[in-house]
């Protein structure tokens, strides 16, 4: 259970960068979205990516009235979605396993962490209780890999630290994991999928 809440108060902030891309429209959409990454000619870094879309994933909660199920489920997958390489993820959280799949079990075991990694996100944002963030130093982990962390502000409790693995992609930079208090939401779905993996071959 513990884990389970530190997942949904890390992907309350899991929107970072992906705001920056520009949506599809739909009723309501929030307005004055930026370019997407290989969109401009001076690219925008993880830290920048991430303090923009804070800013705009604030403004979209604060909106009133308040956004609600729907409007925050597209909001999500018009927005985040996009910025998030489910592909690299699948490949991380199946490991070794992923050799062995077929092409069917490659894309049933993507789909299935979108929808539960993307569900939670929707969870967390339609319980949004008014915080606010406050940005860390970016760290470098390697040539294509930065760190950025960010402390989540609640009155009366010690902050959330909320890290951000981002890494670069082909198409521009994309956030591949986030950790809460060191608990990264990557283990947590190749635990997951390993257990999925002993029920049921299906899953690889």
């Amino acid at each position: 259970m513990k884990f389970k809440w530190l997942l949904l108060s890390c992907v309350f902030c899991l929107a970072s960068g992906s705001f920056a891309a520009e949506p599809r429209s739909w009723p309501g959409a929030y307005p004055g979205r930026l370019q997407a990454p290989g969109q401009t000619q001076a690219e925008p870094s993880p830290a920048v990516l991430l303090r923009q879309g804070m800013g705009q994933l604030i403004k979209f909660l604060r909106r009133q009235p308040s956004p609600k199920g729907a409007e925050i489920a597209a909001y999500i997958d018009t927005q985040v979605a996009p910025y998030f390489d489910f592909g690299y993820m699948t490949r991380w959280v199946a490991g070794s396993r992923y050799r062995y799949m077929n092409e069917q079990q490659r894309s049933a075991m993507e789909a299935r962490l979108k929808t539960m990694f993307l569900g939670a996100l929707a969870q967390r944002l339609g319980s949004y209780g008014n915080q606010n963030v406050r940005f860390n130093k970016p760290r470098r982990v390697g040539a294509n890999e930065v760190d950025v962390g960010v402390d989540i502000l609640t009155p009366g409790t010690y902050p959330a630290r909320l890290n951000f693995r981002f890494y670069r992609s082909g198409d521009g930079w994309k956030v591949f994991d986030v950790s809460a208090n060191g608990s990264s939401a990557l283990v947590h779905y190749r635990q997951y999928f390993a257990r999925m993996q002993r029920q049921s071959p299906r899953w690889g």
